[in-house]
């Protein structure tokens, strides 16, 4: 009766044990499909128990998770349109300003300072172009709607084609762009991302 009860009680516990096993496999495989994006994975509760309790916490976790990242996304979108609608806005006028400006160095080649005073806010133009231009990219990389198309592109033709924008700038400026180096050497690269990265360098510079 002994050894009787004693395998009786052996096999409850074998059951018991491998049943648990296989819970947790479950709670596991789910925490972790919600964990790769799964954003409706929910582990089983529906026992009594502290076992069931605790898996009851963490589904409940997840729907907070899931609440906080709706509420960003709807946040990052909200910002992303106003950024997009301002910038937007904003090209109209700094393309009439740019045209304003352009009229006024023409008519101000006889006097000197006017004409300086012209020059100056041509680059100020720039740079308020150049910002708006900044946030209309950094609400497209945001929103995900930028593809990198890459591809070999030779450097030092890259680098000369940005040397050749920027030329006549640095000699207006007094300044010298030298470009030296290997001329075979290849880059797998997106050719319009990077020539505009490269170009605000040397821009900055």
């Amino acid at each position: 009766l002994t050894l009787a009860a004693a395998v009786a009680l052996w096999t409850s516990c074998c059951r018991y044990f491998i049943r648990q096993d296989r819970i947790m496999e479950h709670a596991v495989s789910q925490i972790d499909s919600f964990l790769s994006g799964n954003a409706h994975a929910r582990i089983e509760c529906d026992e009594e128990g502290e076992l069931y309790r605790l898996f009851h916490c963490v589904n409940s976790l997840a729907t907070v998770l899931n609440a906080h990242a709706a509420n960003e996304l709807q946040e990052k979108e909200f910002l992303k349109n106003t950024i997009s609608d301002i910038s937007h806005q904003l090209k109209t006028p700094l393309a009439a300003l740019n045209i304003y400006n352009g009229l006024m160095q023409e008519e101000a080649k006889d006097w000197p300072a006017m004409e300086e005073f012209a020059a100056l806010s041509e680059q100020e133009l720039d740079r308020m172009e150049s910002l708006v231009q900044s946030l209309l990219k950094m609400a497209r990389l945001d929103a995900g709607a930028i593809v990198l198309e890459r591809g070999p592109e030779n450097i030092y033709e890259l680098l000369a084609h940005i040397t050749q924008q920027y030329f006549f700038r640095a000699r207006q400026e007094g300044k010298e762009m030298d470009l030296e180096g290997d001329h075979q050497s290849v880059l797998i690269c997106d050719r319009v991302w990077l020539t505009e990265a490269i170009g605000n360098l040397v821009k900055n510079a």
